[in-house]
């Protein structure tokens, strides 16, 4: 059978950025799962994005990757929470209640999640899905891997994301990575010479290449594996 995964994003790009070529390189192995936690119109550095659009591109990744869109609601709350960046004015037992209704309905093997970083978003999704996964919940994964980006070279505290799996990545799983990043997420993608840019992430990932002794990879932190 399938492993069950459930990816666990603030926002509707960090999947795509993260571990895209591991989902790509392992997608016939598993049964993808993927929770957008918040999702609002923004301001960005290239003009105006609406949630609506945020919520149009995350549906075409859902599809790209044959995955199930989980969007658990409590009172009249539903996931996407219409309150990205500004995620740390939510009640963050809310943000629990609701990542542990995610989790109860996938009951997954695996979850992988956003680090924790200098976005308050990715603090707040982070230390929910921790609270979300402690020892006394009903339903216990095997495994949780943390995910990182390349703008986590921009750490609040040095050596916070150490590393510790690696998943090696060809060429043409770094590349179809790259173009499926522009292809699904065209109001994310920044142009060249920034971290978020196709050549960004080639960068980065052959930086965590020459970690893990290969030409190009994706870094992981497993925070907890049962076997």
């Amino acid at each position: 059978m399938k492993k069950k995964l459930l990816i666990i994003e603030p926002h509707s790009d960090d999947g795509i950025i993260s571990a895209g070529g591991f989902l790509l390189k392992y997608q016939k192995e598993l049964d993808i799962n993927l929770c957008l936690v918040t999702a609002s119109d923004l301001h960005m550095y290239h003009g105006f994005v609406s949630r609506q659009t945020r919520m149009n591109e995350y549906q075409n990744y859902v599809d790209c990757f044959s995955a199930k869109w989980i969007r658990p609601t409590i009172d009249e709350y539903q996931l996407p929470i219409d309150k990205e960046s500004i995620l740390d004015k939510v009640n963050r037992s809310l943000i629990v209640r609701l990542l542990e209704k995610a989790i109860q309905q996938v009951q997954p093997n695996k979850i992988m999640v956003m680090g924790p970083s200098f976005h308050h978003d990715h603090v707040a999704v982070y230390e929910a899905v921790i609270a979300a996964t402690r020892p006394t919940f009903q339903w216990s994964v095997d495994e949780i891997w943390i995910l990182e980006n390349p703008t986590y070279v921009h750490d609040p505290y040095p050596g916070q994301f150490m590393p510790n799996t690696y998943v090696s990545l060809e060429q043409r799983i770094l590349e179809k990575k790259c173009e499926l990043f522009e292809k699904l997420f065209p109001t994310q993608i920044r142009s060249s010479g920034n971290y978020l840019s196709k050549d960004g992430i080639i960068k980065w990932a052959a930086y965590r290449g020459i970690q893990a002794r290969c030409e190009y990879a994706e870094a992981f932190y497993q925070y907890f594996l049962r076997i």
